[in-house]
């Protein structure tokens, strides 16, 4: 090889994340480039990562260097965040890489799938037009990043689950907030349409497709590339079966009592029966629960398919060993009994669902 080709530097803000922590993985087999990260708590085993806070520090002198390609996976998903919260997560972190670019530099940046917000563009600038703050702040992300970078690729993933192989994740959000809930009692139904689609895909694949951009030659073309089970991916109700499924074979192999399956009740059902009828009766922190819940509820109901430019396939059984991981790293949540909230069970998911029909 030439030192051409063995020099390419790259860096992977957010190392320590999800996604960024699998990619320096599958960026460190590379021979052909030199990668470095950064992430705000700057530790990371088997290779270098810089503390850097994006959104409130100037970069640091140890990465003012030409970089190659810059994959920036730097973000907060957060759904709860104030715009305040968002703007300074998921925007001034664009905006702060903007003295590392050189004008032959290809940035990947992060986004995501939803960023189109539910008017199917990234250009409104209004929160109302978004399903949250996170959804709103990738949008701006996506528009300055745009402003800013020359040689820009976006990467639009769905919801970001374990490997293929051992379903290993760095983190645990999105998908796991609901594995946690159902072993601790704070997901006493799923809110859903069960026919809308589960879309998810394993981190491996994502991964594999940021490493592929960023060892590539000069880029001179902008591109937006979205990567999702799209029509394949399996319905709601088939994803929390499966979920369910494992995390109960787990507690069998764990001496521990089988999870009931909850019960799946549309919005419209929930809104108009079960709200009202069992807010009357639970707790300060259970109605907390539920409000938090409620963020997953435009997710869980779309039954459209996303359109991918790069289809993630056999999506159930990313989902099982991505719980089977979960539980094997949290075995003490895994093994808990849920105690029962006042009004859930069959017969009631049953009265919701003769009272909406």
């Amino acid at each position: 090889m030439t030192a051409a080709t063995t020099s390419r530097a790259v860096l992977v803000t957010g190392a320590t994340g999800l996604v960024g922590n699998e990619l320096v993985d599958q960026l460190l087999k590379h021979n052909a480039c030199e990668v470095v990260g950064a992430s705000r708590r700057g530790s990371r085993t088997g290779s270098e990562v810089v503390a850097w806070d994006m959104a409130i520090e100037p970069p640091p002198a140890r990465l003012r260097r030409h970089w190659g390609a810059i994959v920036n996976a730097a973000a907060s998903t957060r759904w709860t965040m104030s715009p305040e919260e968002a703007t300074a997560a998921n925007v001034a972190s664009v905006r702060a890489l903007e003295p590392l670019v050189a004008p032959d530099t290809h940035v990947i940046h992060v986004s995501t799938a939803y960023a189109l917000g539910l008017r199917g563009t990234v250009e409104s600038v209004k929160l109302e037009d978004y399903r949250n703050t996170y959804e709103w702040s990738k949008a701006h992300a996506e528009r300055v990043a745009r402003e800013t970078f020359a040689h820009l690729t976006l990467v639009r993933p769905t919801l970001i689950v374990g490997r293929r192989s051992d379903g290993r994740a760095a983190r645990f959000s999105g998908m796991y907030t609901l594995i946690r809930g159902l072993t601790v009692g704070t997901v006493p139904a799923v809110v859903a349409n069960p026919h809308a689609r589960f879309d998810a895909i394993p981190v491996d694949m994502l991964g594999a497709l940021l490493a592929d951009l960023a060892t590539k030659g000069d880029v001179s073309e902008r591109s937006v590339l979205t990567i999702a089970a799209g029509a394949g991916a399996p319905t709601i109700q088939e994803a929390i079966t499966v979920i369910v499924d494992y995390l109960n074979h787990w507690r069998e192999g764990h001496s521990c009592q089988s999870l009931q399956h909850p019960p799946i009740i549309s919005p419209e059902a929930w809104n108009r029966f079960f709200r009202p009828f069992v807010s009357k009766y639970l707790t300060n922190r259970q109605l907390l629960i539920l409000e938090l819940l409620r963020n997953f509820e435009p997710y869980l109901a779309l039954t459209d398919p996303l359109q991918p430019d790069y289809t993630a396939e056999e999506i159930l059984p990313c989902l099982a060993t991505s719980t089977n991981y979960w539980a094997e790293t949290n075995p003490r949540v895994a093994a808990l009994t849920p105690s029962p909230w006042h009004g859930f069970g069959s017969d009631v998911a049953q009265a919701a669902e003769t009272s909406h029909a």
